[in-house]
């Protein structure tokens, strides 16, 4: 499909853990299906880290209370279940909390092993009110993919606790799909993603991480149908060797939200304007010349018109 060959990435807005990002222009029909199999893959299938089992100084069981400390041990794996961390390999990591004296213990206090961070080190565990209280937690933190329940890690020994993991590294993701343009081309999509993180990994590179996963299983699906690998693999290097343009967001103008039946033009223009596809003064921003001469009804006397009412705002066509 020729229309793929233009795909654009555009970031409207990154924030913090949150990123929306518009992949654009696409077939008609091929937001929804893009979309959808992206989101559900973000949801389903991308690694993350977390706290899979730990050992308290003092606790045989989760339900144990601990002397000068506010919460009880049910209360502190609640906690520690929201810890998230960025691990550099499939190994296993031992951390551990050691903490003394009247405070607030957070995840910031989590002594970790080289080669993990913790990517939420707000996360509040529990509060020690007495200058004699003592927490001594160490914790074992793994990667995985989706959720691990507890109930099927066996007990190595007495004091271990296994804890309830959801390693999904995404806490949101909305996606819609909008009418797309290109040129004269008006029946296309543009699908808007909004991904929200747990801090583990960027939203820019969960969305990546996410696509890859698609073009790895469609692969797999094309050598089980008798495509040679060395093919799939030819096919996906050449998608490689597209051109994929990320743009930064531009800083938003009232003005493009103007609509065409609202500008101080003739009843004519906004007619061929209109029957072009252009809504608002911010679908003229790429329009050219040629484009414009193209409509329906539009001569010089119009093309004059709109032009010098772009120009009032800062809007300079080409001619192709």
């Amino acid at each position: 499909m020729e229309a793929f060959k233009d795909i654009k990435v555009t970031i409207k807005a990154e924030e913090g853990n949150t990123g929306l990002y518009e992949i654009s222009p696409l077939p008609r029909g091929y937001g929804h299906t893009l979309g959808n199999a992206l989101r559900r893959i973000l949801y389903s299938s991308l690694k993350g880290s977390g706290i899979t089992s730990i050992k308290v100084k003092g606790a045989k069981h989760e339900y144990s209370t601990i002397d000068g400390v506010k919460e009880d041990l049910t209360t502190i794996i609640l906690n520690l279940k929201q810890v998230k961390f960025r691990v550099d390999s499939e190994d296993a990591k031992t951390c551990k909390i050691s903490a003394k004296g009247k405070g607030v213990v957070k995840a910031s206090d989590i002594e970790v092993e080289a080669g993990a961070v913790v990517a939420t080190p707000d996360i509040v565990i529990a509060n020690l009110t007495d200058e004699s209280a003592i927490l001594e937690i160490e914790l074992i933190v793994e990667s995985g993919i989706g959720y691990r329940d507890a109930r099927n890690i066996d007990r190595e020994e007495v004091g271990i606790i296994p804890m309830d993991c959801d390693f999904t590294p995404i806490e949101k993701v909305s996606m819609s799909v909008e009418q797309a343009r290109k040129g004269q081309e008006t029946d296309l999509d543009a699908v808007l993603i909004q991904v929200e993180t747990d801090g583990s990994i960027t939203p820019k590179d969960a969305l990546l991480e996410s696509a890859k996963i698609l073009q790895e299983f469609s692969g797999k699906v094309m050598i089980a149908m008798g495509i040679s690998k060395k093919e799939v693999e030819e096919r996906a290097e050449e998608i490689n060797q597209v051109e994929i343009v990320e743009e930064a967001a531009e800083e938003y103008d009232e003005a493009n939200d103007l609509r065409i039946e609202e500008l101080p033009i003739s009843k004519r223009s906004k007619t061929g304007l209109l029957s072009g596809g252009y809504k608002t003064l911010g679908d003229l921003k790429s329009v050219t010349v040629d484009d414009l001469l193209a409509l329906s009804g539009f001569g010089n006397k119009s093309l004059n018109e709109v032009v010098e009412l772009l120009n009032q705002y800062g809007i300079n066509i080409k001619s192709e």
